[in-house]
């Protein structure tokens, strides 16, 4: 399958046509040496062949339902992310990452709701069998892991939201190493916090934001799930996306995460 790229006024040119890409080309995926993923679904500016825009009709909208507003800048910070982690530890980390735009395909959605057209399915089902695969080997060789799932947002430009159902995508993290470390000093969004970040909850332990409580993908493949990873969505505010930030906010997340990776998945950077 392949597919052309629709360029905009943001980084890539205006309303010319890029050249075709494959399907690994649309679903970027990595094999990692770290019980870590880095996802990122909606950052992406390819359209499927032969799939129309999504059109939504008799759906339910809002943060669950139909939605095809594009997180921009998403998917270029998940790959400075991986290349920061990847610097900070020596191994890089697992990732799959969307090119496509939401517009065509929304893989923090139930199939029933992410994709209009049975063209969309080859993209939609290799992400999802990317996730299922990459947290079965981490479970199997780690014990446990943490996926951070990527996404902006546009109610704060300089805060980021978590997304963990309430606690919910993180039992495995909670139930093994108590609630200090999903909502004290030292939980990520701690971590994220002392790196000068702000944060939302912020005292840790309030409820998230009706609306960032994280969406399917961490529903799926949280440690909530028989198989699944301790799961976080990251609602990036703008400030956190802009092309001039995205390299050193991936350095400052990739710092968090090593210390996060040596207090709770017993892995430390070489």
């Amino acid at each position: 399958m392949l597919i052309s790229q629709e360029k905009t006024t943001l980084e890539k040119g205006v309303g010319k046509q890029g050249a075709d890409v494959t399907l690994e080309q649309m679903v970027v995926v990595n094999t990692g040496k770290l019980p870590i993923i880095i996802s990122a679904p909606h950052g992406g500016l390819f359209r499927i062949p032969n799939v129309e825009a999504r059109q939504g009709k008799g759906m339910e909208t809002g943060p669950k339902g139909f939605f095809i507003g594009r997180d921009g800048g998403t998917e270029e910070l998940a790959h400075d992310v991986v290349d920061a982690i990847d610097a900070k530890f020596g191994r890089r980390p697992y990732s799959v990452i969307s090119s496509v735009d939401r517009k065509y395909l929304d893989p923090n959605r139930p199939a029933e709701i992410a994709y209009e057209d049975s063209d969309a399915k080859p993209v939609y089902d290799r992400y999802h069998d990317a996730l299922t695969e990459q947290c079965r080997s981490i479970v199997n060789e780690f014990r446990g892991g943490l996926l951070l799932d990527i996404h902006g947002q546009g109610t704060k430009r300089d805060t980021v939201f978590r997304g963990t159902n309430n606690g919910k995508t993180v039992s495995r993290l909670r139930e093994k190493f108590g609630e200090s470390a999903h909502i004290g000093d030292m939980s990520m969004f701690g971590l994220m916090k002392a790196q000068g970040w702000t944060v939302f909850p912020d005292p840790f332990d309030e409820r998230e934001q009706s609306g960032f409580t994280g969406g399917y993908i961490v529903k799926t493949y949280g440690s909530h799930q028989v198989v699944g990873i301790d799961a976080m969505q990251l609602e990036f505010g703008a400030d956190y996306r802009t092309k001039g930030n995205r390299k050193k906010i991936a350095g400052q997340l990739a710092s968090a995460v090593e210390e996060y990776a040596k207090l709770y998945l017993n892995v430390g950077t070489n």
